[in-house]
């Protein structure tokens, strides 16, 4: 009898010895440098901020507890939490981690892993979350989107299907046929809340694809301002003194991320990536080759050759350059989705486009150029059009005249009603004039063709 005894105590001990095991391992991934960095300080695992299910199951877990996402068992106390059912997911999470049949949005709760607490409508987070899209959350806009699942479920978004499969098929140092897509961008026991402090980088949500085990941005050398010292801010919502992000007078980019880099991870000129919401390979980006009319995009560290007709902060830079300048690609995109085509903000350099872009091919992209760069309202004409700086403008007109025939270029009857031109025929990452060459559309005329480089 006292033998056995003996074997039962033992036995008690072995076991919470196992436990004890199990959380020291937990708690050293998560505070030693082996690629986990410190989930206490993600904001996932904030004490205050951190994840935590709302249901009565897990409702003595404390705020960041690893079982509001994951469940070993998929049962507590014999009862399992909601959501409930179905076969059981990778990583021992409570739910399927991303719809792979969904390929072309729109999105549902279900249909990916990260959107059951990222909504503004049946969050299971405790209290909800509030997800602005970057317009207001960096530029200070009018609160649109309030979840990350409603930003996907706009006009245009980063399709899902194609992130999956791009990172399946090119990280897959850490991306798997079972991982999520928002994880090609974000590492879920890293990331920060940046949204709760725009203005200080260390706390960035994002890790480059070909870093996945450290955060970006929140390192000296991370910075716009390490990418390039051409970068200028542009200005914060309704502000002439005050810059993005955050409203503040540091104006070259020293208090973001570097997104350039970020993002040409993938979006670079190496790359094909193939959408599925287009139906074609996605134009490739050469943010870095410079060399003029020869070189690359010259929103990038391409530079003009010649003058500018560009509005402030840019027109007075306190960089004191007047050309060359190096944007941030979210100076212009969404990261996660927009109501204008191609992610394109709502919101850019101070102020609000003047109007959705629903479609590519259209010349309603005035109100995204026209934030930044002078229109004819500028040089007696109307707003929305660019007859001055493509014609008239004695500096640099590229096609000075105008010529004589202007429906060659512009079609239909001429003279004062002229029609505008699509910007995209010209304007697009990559482009030239070359639609000048093209007898099956609009403009069409050869002996105006310059080849110069036109974004």
């Amino acid at each position: 009898m006292e033998t056995n005894v003996v074997y039962a105590i033992q036995r008690k001990i072995k076991e919470k010895m196992k436990v004890l095991a199990i959380v020291l391992g937990l708690i050293l991934s998560f505070s030693l440098p082996a690629g986990a960095g410190n989930y206490s300080l993600s904001a996932h695992g904030d004490a205050a901020n951190g994840v935590k299910r709302n249901v009565t199951e897990l409702s003595s877990y404390v705020q960041g507890n690893c079982a509001h996402c994951h469940e070993q068992h998929a049962s507590i106390n014999g009862a399992e939490p909601t959501p409930s059912g179905g076969a059981p997911s990778g990583f021992c999470l409570f739910a399927d981690n991303f719809n792979t049949t969904n390929t072309t949005g729109s999105y549902l709760q279900s249909d990916d892993f990260c959107f059951y607490c990222h909504t503004s409508l049946n969050s299971l987070q405790s209290g909800g979350i509030t997800n602005y899209d970057y317009s207001t959350t960096f530029g200070g806009a009018t609160a649109s989107v309030t979840g990350i699942l409603d930003a996907f479920n706009q006009t245009s978004f980063h399709n899902l299907y194609d992130v999956y499969n791009f990172a399946k098929n090119n990280f897959s140092s850490f991306f798997t046929a079972s991982s999520n897509p928002c994880v090609a961008c974000h590492n879920p026991h890293l990331a920060r809340r940046n949204k709760a402090n725009p203005t200080d980088p260390s706390y960035t949500a994002i890790s480059r694809p070909t870093a996945h085990s450290q955060l970006w941005g929140d390192d000296s050398g991370e910075r716009m301002s390490d990418y390039t010292t051409n970068y200028q801010a542009p200005y914060y919502y309704n502000s002439t003194s005050t810059y993005e992000p955050g409203n503040t007078a540091t104006y070259n980019g020293s208090n973001m991320p570097d997104y350039d880099t970020f993002c040409t991870d993938c979006h670079n000129s190496t790359n094909t990536i193939y959408s599925t919401t287009l139906g074609r390979n996605l134009y490739k980006i050469d943010w870095v080759t410079a060399g003029g009319e020869s070189g690359g995009d010259k929103h990038g560290q391409n530079s003009a050759t010649t003058s500018l007709n560009i509005k402030d902060p840019f027109a007075t830079s306190p960089l004191g350059i007047s050309i060359g300048f190096v944007l941030s690609c979210l100076d212009c995109h969404e990261p996660h989705g927009s109501p204008n085509v191609m992610l394109i903000r709502r919101e850019v350099n101070g102020g609000d486009l003047a109007g959705n872009i629903t479609a590519f091919d259209t010349v309603y992209w005035s109100y995204l150029c026209g934030r930044c760069h002078k229109d004819d309202s500028y040089y007696g004409g109307y707003a929305g059009k660019f007859e001055y700086i493509h014609h008239l403008d004695p500096d640099d007109a590229p096609y000075p005249g105008p010529p004589s025939r202007c429906g060659w270029c512009h079609g239909g009857g001429g003279g004062g009603g002229k029609p505008p031109i699509p910007c995209n025929r010209c304007h697009f990452h990559g482009g030239n004039d070359s639609c000048l060459l093209d007898s099956s559309n609009l403009p069409y005329y050869p002996s105006l063709y310059t080849g110069r480089r036109c974004f």
